[in-house]
């Protein structure tokens, strides 16, 4: 036997018993059932055109519930990210769109089990306002569909896997529905266990099948709140700005507070009106003065430990660090972040001034070297920086003097043996290979234009005017370089 199951529109449930087809039913009673279960799946349907035209309610106001008792709003779900609460609070609205200001408290300070009861409250509400009807009525059309397909059909073999799979059906339905009309759908779900054993029997079968579904509590039973009144938002902008993490969140919060109580103003009660003003105002100048004093200290303590730092001044960086903890502490350590944005910055410092120490008492070894170093190559650099004239002239091939190109050739052949015969410290060896090549390209520039003249070859001639060039650049860095390395290490 089949037990028909029917919801009529007014909510009242319908069961009818049918034999199964080749149970000795008439055609008569067999189009009879078709009938009952074509009447059955219509009466299912009726819910699901109504829901179909409901409208859906605006967006969901959550409600964060503190441990103090108490609430902030919500304008939808509300995210969890580390130790802080984000959420939108909504703040009246602007041309009919909520305004709405992003905050965030800590976690520490939500009662998260009146919380997530709301939560689970309002979600199965507006499951309820919103599609609730339209997927029950979805799955007692499908539950009906399957008993009517094995009321009808003449296949023996596919009725129990379709009434099993109207069970499986109306097992998983209270947990993924939010438990809607989860007592009617238990009523149903045990008729059609009916169902089930009634075929197994019917084919002999004496084995059962334990399936095991976690019962889902109904959602709780929680009043739910109506939307913040503008009194309402405003004391929740004011509390919410006394759990905000950052001085920029506070400010805004307490900006939006008074600016709300300026529009309200008409309508908000005029005594709490004005103290919740003279409130805000003074947290807000507050949070102004004491936003102010902490920009100075930073302003000040990075000026000291740079100054500090480029001189190689551990010990000065390492008093500016303390300073800013005492005097962050006689500010209350009211601005947590800020702070450790600073410090990490003078720490920075603090490494870049050990690491500049370090190399100041490495060049220090360095110096005697380099300076005797200095002094044996500076009498060739020299004589040869006041030659320039000379390969001057060679490199706009206007001269110089036949003679004087000869007496330049002997000094730079006694330059380029007194610089071989150096051993540069490791920290001059690159300058010494520039001054080196600057001295061979004089001496090339000084032979090749001997060879122009020798000659008269214009081609020599720009050879070494492209010789003198170089030789004139390479001077100069030769010297720049030589300065350079004499030159303590420098704060990069």
């Amino acid at each position: 036997m089949v037990r028909h199951l029917d919801f009529r529109p007014s909510g009242a449930l319908v069961v009818s018993v049918v034999p199964m087809s080749g149970q000795g039913v008439s055609p008569r009673r067999h189009a009879g059932a078709r009938r009952w279960f074509g009447g059955f799946v219509l009466g299912l349907l009726v819910p699901a055109v109504v829901a179909a035209q409901m409208t859906p309610p605006s967006a969901l106001l959550f409600r964060i519930f503190l441990r103090d008792g108490r609430t902030l709003t919500s304008y939808g779900e509300y995210a969890r990210v580390g130790d802080r609460v984000v959420f939108s609070l909504p703040l009246g609205e602007t041309a009919g769109n909520p305004r709405l200001h992003l905050a965030s408290v800590p976690a520490a300070e939500v009662d998260w089990q009146a919380t997530d009861r709301y939560r689970d409250a309002l979600r199965a509400s507006h499951y309820a306002d919103t599609r609730g009807e339209q997927d029950f009525a979805a799955l007692s059309g499908e539950v009906a569909r399957l008993l009517n397909e094995i009321a009808v059909s003449s296949d023996r073999a596919s009725h129990l896997p379709l009434a099993e799979r109207a069970r499986q059906l109306l097992a998983e339905w209270p947990a993924t529905h939010y438990a809607y009309r989860a007592e009617e759908v238990r009523q149903i779900q045990a008729l059609v266990e009916e169902v089930v054993t009634e075929l197994r029997a019917t084919r002999g079968d004496n084995r059962f099948d334990l399936n095991l579904v976690a019962a889902v509590a109904p959602p709780p039973v929680v009043p739910l709140l109506p939307p913040p009144t503008l009194q309402e938002s405003i004391q929740q902008a004011l509390t919410a700005s006394r759990l905000a993490d950052s001085a920029s969140d506070r400010a805004s919060l307490l900006q939006s507070a008074v600016a709300l109580l300026d529009e309200g103003k008409a309508v908000l009660p005029g005594s709490w009106a004005r103290n919740a003003r003279s409130e805000a105002s003074r947290a807000l100048e507050a949070e102004t003065e004491l936003t102010q004093a902490y920009a100075r200290m930073t302003t000040r303590a990075l000026d000291r430990a740079g100054s500090a730092a480029r001189r190689a001044d551990v010990r000065g960086v390492e008093r500016v660090l303390a300073d800013v903890r005492k005097r962050d502490q006689k500010l209350g350590g009211r601005r947590p972040g800020d702070v450790q944005a600073l410090v990490a910055a003078l720490e920075e410092r603090l490494d870049a001034a050990r690491r500049l120490r370090l190399a100041r008492d490495q060049w220090e070894t360095k110096e005697a070297a380099l300076v005797a170093y200095r002094d044996q190559v500076r009498p060739a650099l020299d004589d040869l920086w006041r030659s320039r004239p000379i390969l001057n002239e060679i490199r706009t091939l206007s001269g110089p003097e036949v003679s004087h190109l000869e007496r330049f050739r002997r000094k730079t052949t006694t330059a380029l043996t007194r610089l071989r015969r150096l051993t540069p410290p490791p920290d001059a060896q690159a300058v010494h290979g520039v001054t080196i090549s600057a001295v061979q390209l004089a001496d090339s520039a000084a032979r090749t234009r001997q060879a122009a003249v020798a000659s008269a070859s214009i081609r020599q001639a720009w050879d070494a005017s492209s010789a003198a060039a170089g030789a004139l650049m390479l001077l100069e860095r030769a010297r720049s370089d030589l300065r350079r390395v004499l030159q303590p290490p420098e704060l990069q």
